[in-house]
């Protein structure tokens, strides 16, 4: 249900699936070699610890991240982008998932953040959810686009909302959601 076969715009053959311990390598690889350009876009930094901690506590009851692996000329994998669902377990939130995405520089305006992001609005739907929402720094352009193409909506402006790390500035977020 949550692994799938895809195409992206430019012919590259990318397998959506769950994340998994055997991952960590693969992960690293991709978060610690995002250029500056994506980086000023997460509000957190990625480090080692970071991203070792998300495979010690993987429990899809909690978030469901899945990954998009696609193989490179030499037929080694690569995981070249990570979207998740993080769930709420409280009886008031359960009915909503906040959702996240990362898609590497080098597959970036191939389609594969349209096409995840509408694979995990799918997961969201199978699993019974009312509302996915996400947060986005309201200059980052091309997110906000891709979010409004798969039908999400600005729910409101959240003015100096984190600190960005390398712009040294705050930045602003949109929340957004969409309604399943």
């Amino acid at each position: 249900m949550w692994e799938k076969n895809v195409q992206l715009i430019d012919g590259t053959q990318v397998f959506l699936r769950p994340e998994k311990p055997s991952d960590l390598e693969m992960l690293k690889d991709m978060f610690l070699s995002l250029l500056n350009e994506t980086l000023r876009f997460i509000p957190t930094p990625f480090t080692e610890e970071r991203i070792q901690s998300w495979i010690a506590n993987l429990d899809y009851e909690k978030a469901l991240p899945i990954v998009a692996v696609t193989k490179e000329p030499s037929a080694r994998e690569r995981i070249i982008s990570v979207a998740s669902l993080d769930f709420n377990s409280t009886e008031a939130f359960k009915h909503k998932a906040e959702f996240g995405i990362t898609v590497h520089d080098d597959y970036q305006n191939k389609g594969l953040g349209t096409i995840l992001t509408r694979h995990m609005i799918e997961i969201a739907r199978q699993l019974g959810l009312k509302k996915v929402y996400l947060r986005v720094t309201t200059d980052n352009e091309r997110a906000i686009h891709v979010y409004k193409k798969c039908g999400f909506h600005i729910e409101g402006r959240l003015r100096i909302e984190c600190y960005n790390y390398i712009t040294g500035e705050y930045d602003d977020d949109y929340q957004m959601a969409i309604f399943l």
